[in-house]
């Protein structure tokens, strides 16, 4: 006995029909680096700061990443002292922040007898701790001083 022929039809929900291109899209998005970390670059300058910050834009949860904060001492006269200021609510979205050289002050780091010209580098570890968005600024003061160079990050944090 032979089964007549009868033509196959392909039958799929409303919702199936949506989520049948998704799990393609997601391997193609993934070959784009578009679920890869990145970095960004923020620069400000006041009329005696100048501040550049190296930061993660993009990052995975869990994941060690570094901000690199260089700040220059663009007038033409000594400063005793440097601030470089973390927005406390940018790095409480992290885990386990350590910072070279170490803060004196909750997430503020001084910089002390920085010569006209000269650069210095300060350094931040930060583990992403919530998923989502956060965004912060950084700033750099000369004590005493109302000038300030500020930058404003914002990083991403994949679960």
């Amino acid at each position: 006995m032979q089964v007549p022929d009868q033509p196959r039809n392909l039958r799929l929900h409303a919702y199936q029909w949506v989520g049948l291109p998704l799990i393609f899209l997601v391997p193609v998005l993934a070959l784009l680096n578009i679920f890869g970390e990145t970095r960004d670059y923020a620069e400000a300058a006041g009329s005696e700061i100048a501040l550049r910050v190296e930061y993660p834009s993009r990052y995975r949860f869990k994941q060690l990443e570094s901000v690199h904060v260089l700040v220059e001492n663009v007038s033409a006269s000594h400063v005793d002292t440097l601030v470089v200021a973390f927005d406390p609510a940018y790095i409480r979205q992290f885990s386990t922040p350590t910072f070279i050289p170490s803060p004196t002050e909750p997430f503020e780091i001084e910089i002390l007898a920085v010569e006209p010209g000269e650069i210095r580098r300060v350094w931040a570890e930060l583990q992403g701790e919530h998923y989502g968005r956060h965004s912060g600024t950084i700033s750099a003061y000369r004590q005493g001083s109302l000038d300030t160079a500020r930058v404003i990050l914002s990083t991403f944090v994949f679960p």
